[in-house]
């Protein structure tokens, strides 16, 4: 199954809003496990990364791209 991921569910699992963690945390648990194929759109790319690194700063979220976290 393909399932389009939502901006803000990335960004709660990255910066880990405990409101919804757990909860979309299973998304991203499914297509590691191949259950689903996870997609975000183009401009979602560049969202996330400039809204993380107000939250969590530059060096931590080039770190996370880089460790495929």
């Amino acid at each position: 199954m393909k399932v389009l991921i939502d901006t803000n569910v990335v960004l709660d699992v990255l910066i880990n809003n405990a409101v919804f963690f757990s909860n979309f945390k299973k998304i991203f648990d499914f297509a590691e496990q191949r259950k689903i194929i996870g997609f975000i759109t183009a401009s979602a790319v560049t969202d996330i990364f400039y809204i993380a690194q107000i939250k969590l700063g530059k060096k931590t979220i080039k770190e996370a791209i880089k460790n495929g976290r």
